[in-house]
């Protein structure tokens, strides 16, 4: 029998859909919320900054968990991780860490919401906790070998200023959902808001940082460049629009928002059709994906679940005490 050999190496389309960018873009921005409301627990007088940035944490990881389960074809599985732990993977580590800092999260709301200062032990866990959580997603990033681009030093820089940029622009969202938000704290806002604007556009360096591999230019095209396109028409209308207005600093919130998903769904989505040796998965699709029936399910029920997080923990958790 003649002995058929394929010639040409083929690549199989991202297994990475919709779901995990945007799940990884709400876990860095959790985990980045979560080290600023430790580091912001430490000095007197930061009372209601510390909730706000507690308060963001633990929506955002909330969501993270949220979206990384939802693509499971065996969700019930999770509870493997628990009953049989064995820390032999990222994965593994990301099973416990993120929904310790997302516990610890809560715990250090509920002080702040309490009128009582968090305690130093607190604040070194949450601190702690929010640093392991950012390594458990760059290293999972990482693990994945097979992946030219995601090896890159330059994606581990990528996915911190992904975070840093969600985290400022869902506190400027989701501080009119924090008590307090309207008082004294609304001067700093509008300081975040400008903030987020500049590092919604300031994405585009870290973004034009991730370059194809090593023979795979010539064949991805300008569609390679669309999340930078996006990335600078956002950040350019949030700079121009002013933040006294509560809509205007909404607006720069969610170009934060939007540059973290962008940032995140090139390294991971558009990153993933880079093989080991080729690539058959065109960069076209792999950014016109981002108007898929699942990116707009991914896109929908992040949104639906922060949305609904937002309104209710503040009604869970004990009201503030009145000055």
């Amino acid at each position: 029998m003649a002995d058929i050999r394929d010639l040409v190496p083929f690549v199989a389309a991202p297994q990475w859909g919709a779901w995990e960018p945007v799940a990884l873009s709400m876990i860095v921005s959790g985990a980045m919320a979560m080290v600023a409301a430790s580091l912001a627990s430490w000095q007197a007088g930061n009372q209601a900054r510390t909730s706000l940035c507690a308060f963001v944490g633990v929506c955002a990881l909330a969501c993270g968990l949220y979206g990384v389960s939802v693509p499971l074809e065996q969700p019930w599985r999770v509870w493997e991780f628990y009953a049989r732990p064995a820390f032999t993977s990222w994965t593994a580590w990301g099973a416990w860490l993120a929904p310790l800092c997302l516990v610890c999260g809560l715990v250090l709301l509920w002080r702040t919401r309490s009128g009582r200062r968090a305690s130093r032990a607190m604040s070194l866990a949450g601190l702690a906790l929010g640093c392991m959580v950012l390594a458990y997603a760059t290293g999972e990033v990482r693990a994945c070998v097979g992946r030219e681009l995601w090896a890159s030093p330059w994606s581990t820089l990528a996915l911190l200023a992904a975070g840093a940029t969600g985290a400022a622009g869902l506190a400027v969202l989701l501080g009119p959902c924090v008590p307090g938000g309207d008082g004294p704290e609304s001067a700093y806002r509008r300081k975040l808001s400008l903030a987020c604007a500049l590092m919604a556009a300031g994405c585009l360096l870290p973004a034009l940082l991730l370059r194809a591999p090593e023979g795979y230019a010539p064949f991805v095209g300008p569609w390679w460049h669309g999340p930078e396109a996006l990335m600078a028409l956002t950040g350019a209308c949030a700079l121009a629009v002013g933040s006294r207005r509560p809509r205007a600093m909404a607006a720069r919130g969610a170009a934060g928002v939007a540059a973290s998903v962008l940032l995140t769904w090139k390294i991971i989505h558009m990153g993933e059709i880079f093989g080991r040796n080729v690539s058959l998965y065109p960069a076209r699709l792999a950014f016109s994906d981002l108007v898929s029936a699942e990116a707009l399910a991914a896109f929908a029920g992040t949104a639906g679940l922060m949305l609904l997080l937002a309104l209710a923990l503040p009604r869970l958790m004990p009201s503030p005490p009145t000055t």
